[in-house]
């Protein structure tokens, strides 16, 4: 492989590590929380879980965020609104309400009709969860919805755009707006989230090259964790675990570790996943929802708890185990439905290219 093969692929296996993290992420809110106030709560194994998920917060999107902007830089920076519109923008939002619509009613119907002893999934808000239609438009308009990542896309390379020649403005508006994110002062967690992660997307693209080039030496990584650290510490002192430090420090980890795994190996899998996160994406949602109401409430209905052997089990191997399922079956969902119309599932119909026209037998 080419080196520059090898610096394309980092950023596939960095893209994928994140998706698995978004997945175990949802996973633990929707079926091990729940199952952890049957097991029981002061469970040992079942609270290292939690914290491991807490402290993975600062990798998922932010560092999700950043290779998206660094991804992005080309269409902001080089091209027409002309030439970029409809695959930047138009795209992203129609695939970001399309889903919201059908994760709505799936989600719904799971939860109404697939419930055992009206086991489901409780005081989630979103639109998947939404009691009316006007309370779904108000949670799609505000980023409350679990395809969130793409709605955020959307709004910040319009903003990136706009700003292409005022880039420290930008960020530094973006900044502010991290600050006042982090400390919950906007309504619902879909404007905090896009409020919050603005600034990696806006660095990413602007200055992902040289962030990039910058971290290819050793001692320049190190000045950099040696600079974080301690400003990370204090903001968690304040109670901002998620601080712009803290973040920094995970994606500078993540591009190093990624790069260095490419460099000694070729993890193909992981970045197959890379180059596909947004099947995964769209469709786990539903995957994890029919694990969390079938699968735990039909553990609960059964008592499977109750067995010691079962629930340590349970608690050392279910999240690697509904990763790896609600990813396969996400991937199994896709392949079925990724073709004739289906393909509008995914993409907006516009930018549809036809299949090549099999080629006749002489």
């Amino acid at each position: 492989m080419s080196g520059n093969d090898r610096e394309i692929q980092w950023i596939n296996t960095l893209k994928g590590a994140c998706i698995l993290l978004v997945v175990l992420h949802h996973l633990m809110l929707t079926s091990f929380i729940p199952s952890l106030g049957v097991i029981g709560e002061e469970s040992a194994l079942g609270q290292w879980w939690l914290a491991l998920n807490a402290h993975l917060t600062p990798l998922r999107m932010p560092s999700f965020f950043f290779i998206s902007g660094l991804l992005a830089a080309g269409s902001v920076i080089q091209k027409t609104w002309r030439e970029v519109f409809t695959k930047r923008v138009v795209n992203l939002l129609y695939v970001y309400l399309l889903w919201c619509v059908i994760q709505w009613a799936f989600v719904s119907f799971i939860n109404h009709y697939l419930s055992f002893d009206q086991w489901g999934v409780k005081n989630m808000v979103g639109t998947s969860y939404a009691d009316s239609l006007n309370q779904f438009m108000v949670y799609s308009v505000t980023a409350m919805a679990n395809t969130w990542y793409l709605y955020a896309l959307a709004l910040y390379f319009v903003a990136c755009k706009l700003f292409k020649n005022n880039a420290v403005a930008l960020i530094l508006l973006s900044v502010a707006g991290n600050y006042i994110a982090a400390r919950g002062l906007l309504p619902g967690w879909g404007p905090n989230s896009v409020a919050q992660n603005a600034l990696y997307f806006c660095v990413g693209c602007f200055y992902g090259r040289q962030v990039v080039a910058f971290l290819q030496h050793r001692r320049h990584v190190l000045a950099v964790l040696l600079v974080s650290l301690p400003l990370a510490l204090l903001h968690a002192h304040f109670g901002m675990n998620k601080s712009i430090f803290h973040c920094a420090i995970a994606i500078v980890l993540c591009v190093v570790i990624c790069r260095e795994v490419n460099a000694r190996m070729t993890p193909n899998s992981l970045n197959w996943l890379g180059k596909n996160t947004l099947q995964v994406y769209v469709i786990h949602k539903i995957v994890t929802e029919i694990i969390a109401v079938c699968g735990v409430g039909a553990l609960v209905h059964y008592h499977a708890f109750g067995n010691w052997t079962f629930s340590a089990v349970w608690l050392l191997a279910f999240p690697f185990v509904g990763v790896a399922l609600s990813v396969c079956v996400s991937l199994g969902i896709w392949r079925l439905i990724n073709r004739g119309v289906g393909r509008a599932l995914f993409q907006y119909p516009g930018m549809i290219k036809p299949l090549p026209a099999m080629a006749k037998l002489p």
